[in-house]
């Protein structure tokens, strides 16, 4: 998987991947499906923890995920939001769309 490197506001530098996770109710049955932001210390695979976000951008927390500081996880979802967002722009100002 690729990395991308991020820095958070705390200014410590942090690599997370993307891929995919469902979330169900208690039944199993999907409710939905969320990009799951696996979060890394450094680049050697250090992971520190995960993150999910729905496809209309918005932040789910999954109850067994409580490994990261509440301070932290701010900063490391606001540096992916920039990221991310800078990534869009410069695409757009190339003339690509963006799937």
């Amino acid at each position: 998987m690729d990395k991308k490197e991020i820095t958070a506001k705390d200014g410590n530098q942090y690599y997370y991947t993307i891929s995919y996770a469902n979330a169900e109710n208690p039944l199993g049955i999907v409710k939905a499906t969320l990009q799951e932001y696996a979060i890394y210390k450094s680049d050697n695979d250090e992971l520190i923890g995960k993150l999910y976000r729905t496809k209309e951008g918005n932040w789910y927390d999954m109850p067994e995920n409580t490994s990261i500081n509440p301070l932290l996880k701010t900063f490391i979802k606001i540096a992916i939001e920039e990221t991310e967002k800078k990534k869009t722009v410069a695409a757009e100002g190339e003339g690509h769309e963006l799937v």
